[in-house]
C-alpha cells in the first residue's frame, strides 16, 4: 500500500488532546542543493544559518525591501543540504522568491516530494532533540521547538507507515488542523496565504523564538529590521486568542475592536472543541476582544508559552 492510500484510510480527527500525532501535509518540503546553499540562504533570509549549521533549526524569513515577510520557511541542515518547510500553497512562491537574486550562485531548489512531515505534541520519544534543535535518528530527522514538547518529523515515503504506526500506538491522530493548533500553542507563525507582504519578523515575534538575528549581516530587507529593533518600538505584536463563534478565520484578514476600529490581522487559525483558536497581531493594550465585522468572535487572549518583549 502507498503512503497516500494508508494516510487516506486513517480517521484523523480535527483536534485532540496530547499526546497526538499529526499529518502535516498543509507544509511541503523544499530541498536546497548546491555547494553555495548556505552561503546563499544566508543572505536571502532573517534566521541565521549558522545556527542551523549548529544542529538548530530556525522559521526565518525572506523579506521585501521594505522588510514585511513574502514568504517563511523553518529551516533545517540535511547533510550538505538544507531543507525548508514551509506551507504547500505556498511552496513554488518559496523558490520562485529565493531564485529572484541567485545569479550565478551555485544552488538550486526543489519540493522534495519523499518526504513525509509528522507533527508530535507531548509525550516526545527518546532521542528526540532538546529545544531548538534537530536530530536524526532511524525514524527520520527530528525538529523540536524552542519551548515546547512539540516536534516535526521528517520521514521517507516508503518508511512513513510504519513509523506512523509506531508512534501512533500511544496517541491519538489529527491532520492539518491539528498541527495547526500545534503551532498556536507553540505560539509559532508562518506567513500563509494571504497574509504576505504585511509582517515584520519581530511582528511575528521571530526575535523571541530565534527567527530574526540583528547580527548576522545583511540581507534582504535588513535595514528596515533592524532600525525598529534599535531604534523603534513595536506597538503590536503576534498573540494568541481563544473564540467561540464557529467561524474559520483566514490569514491576513483584519479583525476590529468593539469600535469598529481595525484591530490586528490574522496570521493563523484552527478549529478546537470549544471553537477556534488564532494568532493574531494585536496591539499592546488589546483586552482581546474581536470582531469579523459585525460579528462578535466571543473571543479572549490566550497563553503563549513565552514573554514578549514589548519596549515603553
Amino acid at each position: 500500500m502507498s503512503w497516500s492510500d494508508f494516510i487516506a484510510a486513517q480517521a484523523l480527527a480535527i483536534s485532540a488532546e496530547t499526546p497526538y500525532l499529526s499529518h502535516c501535509d498543509h507544509l511541503a518540503v523544499i530541498r536546497a542543493h548546491g555547494e553555495e546553499a548556505g552561503h546563499y540562504l544566508q543572505g536571502q533570509v532573517s534566521c541565521d544559518l549558522r545556527e542551523v549549521d549548529q544542529q538548530g533549526h530556525r522559521n526565518g524569513m525572506h523579506l521585501t525591501l521594505k522588510g514585511r515577510g513574502l514568504v517563511s520557511a523553518r529551516i533545517v541542515r540535511d547533510g550538505d543540504d538544507y531543507l525548508l518547510l514551509c506551507p504547500a500553497e505556498l511552496s513554488e512562491a518559496v523558490i520562485k522568491a529565493l531564485m529572484k537574486y541567485r545569479l550565478r550562485a551555485k544552488v538550486e531548489f526543489s519540493v522534495d516530494q519523499e518526504l513525509v512531515v509528522l507533527g508530535l505534541a507531548g509525550n516526545l520519544p527518546a532521542g528526540a532533540p532538546d529545544h531548538g534543535n534537530s536530530a536524526e535518528t532511524d525514524q527520520g530527522l527530528w525538529l523540536r521547538y524552542p519551548f515546547t514538547d512539540h516536534a516535526l518529523l521528517l520521514v521517507k515515503q516508503d518508511n512513513a507507515e510504519q513509523v506512523w504506526q509506531t508512534l501512533a500506538a500511544d496517541r491519538a491522530t489529527t491532520g492539518a488542523n491539528g498541527w495547526q493548533l500545534a503551532d498556536i500553542d507553540a505560539g509559532e507563525g508562518m506567513v500563509y496565504p494571504g497574509a504576505q507582504d504585511l509582517f515584520l519578523p519581530q511582528v511575528l515575534n521571530y526575535d523571541v523564538t530565534a527567527g530574526v538575528n540583528f547580527k548576522k549581516g545583511c540581507y534582504t530587507g535588513q535595514e528596515v529590521v533592524a532600525r525598529m529593533h534599535f531604534k523603534g518600538k513595536l506597538k503590536q505584536r503576534m498573540q494568541r486568542i481563544n473564540y467561540s463563534a464557529d467561524v474559520d478565520l483566514t490569514p491576513g484578514e483584519t479583525l476590529r475592536d468593539s469600535n469598529g476600529k481595525a484591530a490586528g490581522e490574522v496570521v493563523s487559525a484552527a478549529r478546537t472543541s470549544q471553537g477556534g483558536a488564532a494568532l493574531v497581531v494585536l496591539r499592546k493594550d488589546t483586552d482581546g476582544v474581536l470582531f469579523r465585522e459585525e460579528l462578535a468572535l466571543d473571543s479572549q487572549l490566550g497563553a503563549l508559552p513565552y514573554s514578549l518583549p514589548w519596549k515603553e
